[in-house]
């Protein structure tokens, strides 16, 4: 089963909404709310490689002539299906619901570019000197990227139906503190506008493949045929661990959201891992890299077993 949880941002935020480190906001949620024993036992089954849910990176809501409008990262099947206009397609990062749905049956759909809504802005900021009152001779202006999206949503794959109401509350404890860096400064502040379920994906009875709905590191024995974009993630600690001197993980390399890859047989509920050893400091830290897999299906190139982009 799968959930929508609908986000409304009152304030501008500084870190990307991804699976990861929205799963490292809701484990110090645990931390802070429950306490270490209770976050060693909410992280066990996902170190066991049975996790209860999934996450999905935060996706935006648009308004246009007062509709809102939910967008999906485009599956990068498209730029298959609309081969004649390969400069525009690979433009586009975001597509409405109906049109993702097409893409997953390898159907042909209308070519709409969306502007990115996550458009990054720099604000400017500056440091004072306690002594002299002004600005700090070195590094005392500073900018920042920031982000700002009136509404966010995040799907939530419940993998044990009796795990919703419990991520549920761990978001609503988030609200209150906000997501993100400069939390204490009031940026990420959000607020919960509805938790319901997700029905508007079509089945797709055929399916031989998935797109992930999340950046992941693939597990041994996932799938190896697909298109698909790579990136370095250069994570860092939250919470308390922030100030520990170095603040770091080690780079990763993860596939990037809206990857396909095709299965050959059933299609599993997840795939990818629990990343160990990711942090010097911290031996015991994990970082999140579950795919959150959707049907879709793959249709191979002629002369062409597998494209990386």
């Amino acid at each position: 089963m799968i959930y929508k949880i609908l986000l409304r941002f009152n304030s501008s935020f500084l870190s990307p909404l991804q699976a990861d480190t929205i799963f490292g906001h809701l484990c110090w949620a645990v931390y802070y709310k429950e306490g270490e024993d209770e976050l060693k036992k909410f992280l066990q089954p996902f170190r066991e490689n049975d996790p209860p849910f999934l996450l999905s990176d935060g996706f935006p809501v648009i308004s246009k002539n007062d509709i809102e409008i939910e967008l999906l990262p485009k599956p990068l099947t498209a730029d298959r299906i609309l081969r004649d206009d390969t400069k525009r397609i690979k433009k586009i990062e975001w597509v409405k619901i109906d049109d993702f749905n097409k893409i997953r049956k390898y159907e042909q759909f209308q070519l709409e570019e969306i502007e990115n809504p996550f458009k990054p802005f720099l604000s400017v900021h500056n440091s004072i000197s306690r002594i002299t009152s002004s600005s700090l001779p070195e590094a005392g202006v500073y900018s920042l990227k920031e982000y700002f999206v009136h509404k966010i949503f995040i799907l939530i794959k419940a993998l044990n139906e009796n795990v919703i109401d419990r991520v549920a509350e761990l978001f609503k404890f988030l609200s209150n503190s906000g997501y993100g860096g400069k939390k204490s400064a009031g940026k990420g502040q959000f607020a919960i506008e509805s938790i319901a379920s997700f029905n508007i994906l079509s089945e797709i009875h055929q399916a031989n493949g998935f797109v992930t709905l999340s950046n992941f590191c693939p597990s041994q024995g996932d799938p190896t045929e697909g298109i698909y974009k790579i990136f370095v993630k250069y994570g860092k600690l939250g919470g308390e661990l922030t100030f520990s001197g170095n603040p770091f993980k080690k780079p990763l390399l993860m596939i990037k959201t809206g990857s396909v890859f095709k299965i050959n047989g059933a299609i599993r509920e997840f795939y990818g891992r629990m990343v160990e050893n990711i942090c010097d400091i911290k031996p015991q830290v994990l970082q999140y890299a579950y795919a959150f897999p959707i049907p879709v299906v793959f249709q191979e190139e002629r002369n062409e077993i597998s494209k990386r982009l």
